[in-house]
This record gives structure tokens, C-alpha cells and sequence, in this order.
């Protein structure tokens, strides 16, 4: 493990939950670059704790399953905390920047949708083996000139300096960039061609031309399978990109082709709470209960969504509404804030 782990592990558990936050960079060469999440917190308030949502629809839950755990009977509970969106920052890296970008991703691609560009693909382009010494600033022109020149016309790119070398269980240097974006005349032929992996020479599909471009330039463009959401895919990208240090502004995400910023004004996309069961809205609550919460998220037995009971050993409701204190309710700020918590 690398000598930030411990430190990193004590502000934010749910790093052991994924292999490429855990594992050491072997970074000789690129110290001026890390994976996002291994920096220091920018404030104190990192990852506070502010409150909770929950969803009531018992009916809907009947039947469903949430991480392996069954709803059916439960109240979904999630827990609101302030989260500072840096990318550097060990605690807010997952659920506060990934998040936010993730959104911003979906709402601008969606618009292009929405002005016909057509289905939006995960694509990847991976750098030339002779090109990887380059500067960044450099790499992204030429990994944008090789999307652009196989037919990718419009998207986003998120920057990866590091993949797995899982034989020495440590980061390696390999840049290469994810992409959100919309292909020229589609994807769907060689998606659905009986030659996937054998083109015909004769084809100008997608695939037949990267290969011929890959031949030519050295990078390396696939498209993925068809995605479930793009906002899962985008915060999947995001939670592991790649930053530059000592850079105030590095931008991990950019903008290319149709899409770019100059192009058109994205709508904002707003943040609901959205009940993973059965896809209501969910509710600010307050908690009334007598069996503790564990809300930090350093905790080892923090879970971000847990499952509760409508009501309590003593037949009273477990949650009430959240009614803010200027309006007369008797909850106030303070009893929102400090329901019995774990430690």
C-alpha cells in the first residue's frame, strides 16, 4: 500500500471498495501527476454529516433488492453529508466531485441527444506506446485528432494516466482517455456485425477504420458495450481519472467537436434524491428512533443507503418529515443534526 493509505483509509472507508483507490502509483517519471482522491481535505468539513432522505413507499420496495439487500418491509434510508467537489480531496472525491461531474456530463450529452447527434457511446482511446513521454496538454490534441479522424465528432474526454499492473499490484503509467461522445452514422453496424473481432478489409464501418488508423498512428480507439446510464458510466470514469499537480485550473474533463463549450449551454441538471428501490423521490426526514446510526463516512460500517423499519419496538414512527425550525415545528436544527450516531 502506498504511505498515504492509512491516512486516506482513517477520513473515507469506502476506499477499500475499490482496488485502483487502494494500490500504490508507480509514478518514476510522472511525479507531477495521481490518480484523484489522494490529496488532503480542504476544510474541516469535509464529508460533515447534514442529514438524511428517506423513501416510505413500502408497497414499492416489495420484492426489490438493493445492493443484495432485500427492501421488502424497509424504509430506504440515505444520508446527506457537505461534500467540498475537489478532485484531490480523500473524502469528497467519490460522492462529491465524481458525482457533480457526472451530472454535468449527462445533462450537456443529453442535450446533444436532444439535437439529434444520436446514441451517446463510451469510447476509449489509448495513447500511442511512442507518444506516452509526451506532455498531457499534448497528448489530449493528438488522442482528440485520432476520435475525430475514426468518426467521433462530439463528446467529452476524462483523462487516465494510470492502469492496473496486476502481476506487481501497483499503478502504471499508460495514459489514455475516456470517452462520452456520439459516433458518425452510428455505432449499431459493427455492434451488431458477425465479424466483430475479424473486419472485413472492405468495410468502412467503425471498427474497420480505427484498425486501419491504428496501423497508421499507434492509437488505439474502442467503443464499449452499451451502457445503462451515462451518468453511471461517467461517475464510474470520474471516480478513478487522472489529475496534474500543481496546476490550479487542470481540467481532468474536456469538451471536443459538436459538444464544446462554445457550442451550445448545457441546461443545469438539478439534484434530486431518488429512491433506489423503486425510483421516488425521497424525502428530508429527521430521525426519531432509538437504534444508532454509524453517519461517518470513516467509519467501517458506514453505508451511504441503509434499510431501517417504518416503526420502532414501541409502535412510533421511526422518521418523521423534516419541518424547518422558522416555521414552528418542534425539531429543531440541533435535534436534526444529532440523532444517536454509532462511533
Amino acid at each position: 500500500m502506498d504511505k498515504g493509505y492509512s491516512r486516506r483509509l482513517k477520513l473515507n472507508s469506502a476506499i477499500v471498495k475499490n482496488k485502483y483507490w487502494v494500490l500504490p502509483v508507480d509514478d518514476v517519471g510522472h511525479e507531477n501527476y495521481e490518480p484523484v482522491g489522494r490529496g488532503l481535505p480542504s476544510s474541516p468539513s469535509c464529508g460533515q454529516h447534514r442529514g438524511i432522505v428517506v423513501c416510505k413507499n413500502i408497497e414499492g420496495h416489495k420484492g426489490v433488492s438493493v445492493g443484495g439487500r432485500d427492501c421488502t418491509g424497509k424504509v430506504v434510508v440515505r444520508h446527506k453529508h457537505m461534500w467540498c467537489h475537489k478532485s484531490s480531496c480523500p473524502v469528497c472525491f467519490i460522492r462529491g466531485w465524481s458525482v457533480r461531474g457526472a451530472r454535468n456530463i449527462t445533462g450537456r450529452v443529453d442535450e446533444g441527444v436532444r439535437r439529434d447527434f444520436g446514441v451517446v457511446e463510451h469510447v476509449m482511446v489509448s495513447v500511442a506506446v511512442a507518444d506516452r513521454g509526451l506532455p498531457e496538454e499534448v497528448l489530449r490534441k493528438k488522442a482528440r485528432s485520432a476520435l475525430k479522424a475514426r468518426g467521433i465528432f462530439g463528446g467529452c474526454m476524462i483523462f487516465h494516466g494510470y492502469r492496473m499492473d496486476r502481476n506487481r499490484g501497483v499503478l502504471v503509467w499508460s495514459p489514455h482517455y475516456h470517452c462520452l461522445g456520439f459516433v458518425l452514422d452510428g455505432y449499431s453496424r459493427c455492434r451488431n456485425c458477425p465479424r466483430k473481432s475479424n473486419c472485413d478489409p472492405n468495410c468502412d464501418g467503425f471498427d474497420s477504420r480505427a484498425w486501419k488508423l491504428f496501423n497508421e498512428d499507434g492509437y488505439y480507439v474502442k467503443v464499449f458495450a452499451e451502457r445503462e446510464t451515462v451518468f453511471g458510466t461517467a461517475f464510474y470514469q470520474l471516480n478513478h481519472a487522472t489529475i496534474r499537480l500543481g496546476v490550479r485550473r487542470f481540467h481532468a474533463v474536456t469538451w471536443f467537436g459538436a459538444c464544446g463549450n462554445r457550442k451550445y449551454s448545457a441546461p443545469k441538471v438539478l439534484s434530486v434524491d431518488v429512491c433506489p428501490a423503486c425510483e421516488e423521490e425521497m424525502v428530508r426526514s429527521v430521525y426519531v428512533g432509538k437504534r444508532p446510526f454509524v453517519k461517518s463516512v470513516a467509519h467501517p460500517d458506514y453505508e451511504s443507503v441503509s434499510l431501517r423499519d417504518e416503526f420502532g419496538e414501541d409502535g412510533e414512527p421511526n422518521f418523521v418529515d423534516y419541518v424547518p425550525s422558522s416555521a414552528g415545528c418542534r425539531v429543531t436544527r440541533g435535534d436534526y443534526f444529532h440523532f444517536p450516531v454509532e462511533k
